[in-house]
Order: structure tokens, then sequence, then C-alpha cells
């Protein structure tokens, strides 16, 4: 109380409340200045880092929560099955270059045969797959003990996620 009438002596109109928002909103916009990201998922991960960093400006803590090292589990253990089928895939890739047929899969199963810029094309979105996990799991794990929606939702200005989106 004795801070708003301080504020309001400063500025009429200006409480904490204003002051804490504009601060969040100013922040916002001058990390959002500095991003980079040739791809969404790249432009996405940079609005929450940026909205982390609000978040924790403003003091807006959780705490982790329980399945948190599970789901960790869980996505590794698919990274590490995508990365299995990216070998395979290399493997593949080298003996259709040699004119030969792909080795059987993991169950013993007959793979069919695939040009090489078949196999090129799948070695290329496997790479894509991998790296948007390997971004997912990295935001994952920094933002297990920020509450972003507090920040999102109470102190940014949502005209500053508006004008970087179309940027």
């Amino acid at each position: 109380n004795k801070l708003n009438s301080h504020l309001k002596e400063i500025m009429p109109g200006l409480t904490a409340k204003v002051f804490r928002t504009y601060n969040a909103s100013i922040t916002l916009d001058k990390l959002l200045e500095s991003t980079i990201g040739s791809n969404v998922p790249e432009r996405v991960a940079s609005y929450q880092t940026a909205n982390k960093e609000v978040a924790v400006l403003c003091n807006h803590q959780r705490s982790v929560s329980k399945s948190h090292g599970a789901q960790m589990e869980r996505l590794e253990g698919r990274m590490a099955e995508l990365e299995a089928l990216l070998q395979e895939l290399k493997i593949d890739l080298d003996r259709a270059k040699k004119g030969k047929p792909p080795l059987n899969d993991a169950d013993g199963k007959k793979k069919r045969n695939q040009t090489p810029e078949a196999i090129q094309r799948r070695i290329l979105q496997m790479t894509q797959k991998i790296a948007k996990m390997n971004l997912d799991m990295r935001v994952k794990d920094d933002l297990k003990t920020v509450a972003l929606g507090t920040s999102k939702i109470n102190y940014m200005d949502p005209r500053i996620t508006v004008a970087w989106c179309k940027r």
C-alpha cells in the first residue's frame, strides 16, 4: 500500500501491478528482438526461453512434477529408438549404393528395396525429427521449475507476441 502511494506520487495511475506488467512486457520485447530461429520449433523454443526469463523475473516458480523424471526417461528411450533407426537407414543406404538388398529389420522381417534417394530422404526426415526431439527435451528440462502460464496470461502484453510472430 505504501509502495502504491509512492508510485502514484511519481506518476498518476502507476501501481506495483502496472509497473510489474510493464517490466515483464518490456523484458519480453527485448528478449524476443534477439531471438534466432529459422524454423517453427526453434522459434517456439526461443519464445519459451524468453517467457522463462520473464517468469523468473516475476518469480513465478513451481515445483518439479512427480512424473517429470519418468517423462524424460520415456523421451530418452524414444530418442534411442530413433537413433537406432537412423543407424539402420545409414546401413541400408550403404547397401543400396552397392546394389545389395537391405538387411532384415529387428523383428527379422524383410525390408523392401528402396532407391538410395528415397533412403536419403528418410535419413533427412529422421535427422530433423531427432533434432526437434532434442530441442523439445532440452526445453522441457529447462522449464521444469518455472510457471510460464502466470506470466504469459497476467503480465505480458499479447501484442508483443503477435508482433514477434509476424516478423
